[in-house]
C-alpha cells in the first residue's frame, strides 16, 4: 500500500503540471520531504497528506476512494469470464468489479451479436463514451439520426449521451469488443442466463 500511496500522490501532481517545490512550499513541507514521500521512502502523516491534498484541491473521500480502486491488478483468466448471454446476443465480461466503480470506472466486454439482432436504445443515450473494436462480421451503428457501417478491423468511438443502437443486418455473427466509460448506473449486462 505503501507504494501506491506515493505514486498516486506524484501522478496526481504530474497531472497538475506543478514542482515538488511549487507544493512543499503551498502545504508547508520540505521538497525533501515530499520527494520521498513521492518515492515511497517514507510515508506521509495524516496532517501532511491532508496538506497536500489540499494543496491539490482533492478532497481526501475522492483520493481514498481513487486509491481504493486504482490499488490492484485483476486478471480474468478466459474460461472464468462470466457471460450473460439472451436471445440472440452474448455479453463476455472482461474486465474485474474494482474496474467498474469510482470516477475512473469503465465496464470491457466481448460483445457477440446473432444475425439480425440488436443492442441499444433508439430513444435514450446514457452518460459516457464508448468504444468498440469490430473483430468478425460488420453491422450498423444507428447514433441519433446518422447510420455507420462498421466491418471487421474497424474501431468507432462517440459519446453515448445521444441514442444509439447497434444492429446486425448481416447473415453472420457480428463480434466486437466494446469498452464503456463510466459504469456506474448502467446494466450491460441484464441477469445472467448461461
Amino acid at each position: 500500500m505503501k507504494a501506491k500511496l506515493g505514486a498516486l500522490l506524484r501522478a496526481i501532481r504530474s497531472s497538475r503540471h506543478i514542482t515538488i517545490k511549487e507544493v512543499a512550499g503551498k502545504a508547508g513541507v520540505s521538497s525533501s520531504l515530499l520527494s520521498q514521500i513521492e518515492r515511497n521512502r517514507i510515508s506521509p502523516s495524516l496532517d501532511t497528506l491532508l496538506q497536500i491534498l489540499e494543496v491539490y484541491g482533492v478532497t481526501p473521500d475522492k483520493f481514498f476512494k481513487d486509491y481504493e480502486t486504482n490499488s490492484r491488478v485483476e486478471i480474468i483468466k478466459r474460461d472464468d469470464r462470466k457471460i450473460y448471454q439472451r436471445k440472440g446476443f452474448k455479453y463476455e465480461k472482461l474486465c474485474g468489479d474494482s474496474q467498474t466503480r469510482g470516477n475512473h470506472s469503465f465496464n470491457a466486454f466481448f460483445l457477440e451479436l446473432a444475425p439480425g439482432q440488436l443492442r441499444g436504445d433508439a430513444g435514450n443515450g446514457h452518460l459516457g463514451r464508448e468504444l468498440g473494436i469490430v473483430v468478425k462480421g460488420s453491422a450498423q451503428l444507428v447514433y441519433g439520426e446518422e447510420t455507420y457501417e462498421i466491418q471487421k478491423g474497424d474501431s468507432v468511438s462517440f459519446f453515448s449521451q445521444i441514442p444509439h443502437v447497434i444492429q446486425n443486418s448481416s447473415d453472420q455473427i457480428f463480434q466486437a469488443y466494446w469498452v464503456v466509460t463510466p459504469a456506474d448506473g448502467e446494466d450491460y449486462f441484464g441477469e445472467k442466463t448461461s
